[in-house]
Formats: structure tokens, sequence, C-alpha cells
């Protein structure tokens, strides 16, 4: 039915398909945050989704397109890794500032602070997108998935990821706080003074996940000099351009075998 609809529409669908992602994104985000159904931000979901409405969808239409124009290149097996790598990299870095400048203005906030935010998460954006996404972009841009499908794939996968990261990131978080005691302090709110303090709204719900565990992380450490290995996460982000890239060299393996499985399935001629 989906699939039947996009011809008719293709930019107002997409566009609908990643208002819902974000939306429910960021509710998930906010969940992990520890607020309830009765505290939870609704207008901020909201602020998300339209953010995904307006600038995700249509703007990866046209992403979309334009790489299967002129980076397919007749359809070589390596295509897709050119692909993947404009994806997460030109492409991540325009489209999160995009979002957040989107959410920033919708939310009423001042300029100079979300030109702020937009530089203070480009690289943990980036981080977190090179952990996941390049094996999954094996997939959504290769020829398994029609041009009408791809987008819809990406956003349910922005779901699974927002979901991933919540539930590993409040599990290391209630772990942590376990280890730690202050004396005459409730390390929890001291915990949420910090994350309140330094983690942007305005940011997409994975990257703010990924900055809030940091921040937890870092409190932590200095309420009580935990060792960095007894507190390490069970995601933790590399520090290092050179650590955090590996999945974007070690995919061209995957690309290769799934171009041979594209071929012997029929999908290639």
């Amino acid at each position: 039915a989906y699939e039947s609809l996009i011809p008719n529409n293709p930019i107002f669908y997409k566009a609908c398909t990643s208002g819902v992602a974000y939306g429910l994104g960021d509710f998930i985000s906010q969940i992990y945050q520890g607020k309830t159904l009765s505290t939870i931000d609704l207008p901020r979901s909201f602020r998300s989704g339209a953010a995904g409405f307006m600038v995700h969808g249509p703007l990866c239409h046209y992403w979309l397109t334009f790489m299967e124009t002129y980076l397919d290149f007749g359809g070589a097996w390596w295509a897709t890794g050119i692909k993947v790598t404009a994806d997460l990299t030109v492409w991540s870095i325009f489209l999160n500032a995009a979002y957040s400048t989107v959410i920033g203005t919708l939310a009423g906030q001042n300029p100079a602070d979300t030109l702020r935010d937009v530089r203070s998460t480009q690289w943990p954006a980036l981080r977190s997108a090179w952990r996941f996404w390049p094996f999954v972009h094996t997939i959504s841009f290769s020829h398994a998935v029609s041009m009408d499908l791809k987008l819809l794939w990406v956003d349910v996968m922005e779901v699974i990821w927002v979901t991933i990261l919540s539930k590993v990131a409040n599990e290391d978080k209630l772990a942590n706080l376990k280890e730690v005691e202050v004396e005459g302090g409730d390390v929890e709110v001291l915990v949420a003074m910090a994350v309140e303090e330094q983690v942007p709204e305005n940011v997409d719900p994975s990257v703010e996940i990924e900055l809030t565990r940091q921040v937890e992380l870092d409190t932590l450490e200095t309420l009580e000099t935990v060792e960095k290995e007894g507190a390490e996460l069970s995601f933790e982000l590399p520090k290092k351009v050179l650590g955090a890239c590996w999945p974007l060299i070690a995919m061209w393996p995957v690309l290769y075998a799934g171009y041979q499985a594209e071929i012997a399935l029929g999908i290639l001629p």
C-alpha cells in the first residue's frame, strides 16, 4: 500500500514517514532521560516530528535521487560504498545542521545559541552515525531496496537505533549509579542537573542520547574518580577519528558480498 502511494506524491509521503520517525525518536529519547508520560515534553516531540517532516523527508528524497543518478556508476559494486561515505560525511553534517536549525527556530531559540549547538554536536553526530549506519546503508543504498522504499527503510532503522541506544544507555546509567556514592548528596539529582546544563535539546534524538550518556559518565567520574575501565559503557564512542571511522572501512567486504548476493538472487544481471 505504501509503495503504491509514493509515485503519486513522493515528497509528501516521505515527509510524513520522517515526521513520524523523528517524533517517535524524540519521545523515546525523553523516556530514557527519566521522564514519565505525565512529565514528557510533547511539544518538543512535536517539534522534532515537524523537523523530520519539513527537513529530513523532503531533503532526503532529493539526496537519494541525486545519489542514484550521479553516484551509481552503472551499478558497480563499489558505488554503494561511495554513496555510504558521501551520506555519512558531507550529507550528514548538512542534515544535522539543518535539523538543529529548524528545531531551534520552532522552539524560539536565539540564532546564536542554535549555531553554538550545531557546532558542538557535529562531531558527536558523526561518531554516532559511523557506529551504526555504514552497515545499515550497505542495504539502504543497494539495489535490493527500491527507490520508493529506501527512505522508509532508513526511518524504521532510525527508530530501532534510538531504541537500542536508549536501552543500553539506561542499563549502563543504572549500573554506574550503583557504583558511586556521594556524601550528603543525591547522585542522580547531580547527574540530572549536569545533563540539563550541558546537553542541548535541539539535536537529533540519537545524538542527544549519546551526549547525555557521555555527560553522565563524566559527571560520575568527577564525583568519585571512577576508573575508566570500571565505568566504560557498552557502546562507548571512540575518542579518535581513526577509531571512530573503522566501520566505514570494514563495510567494504560486506558491500562486495552483498553485490555478489544480488547477482545470485537475480536482482542484478
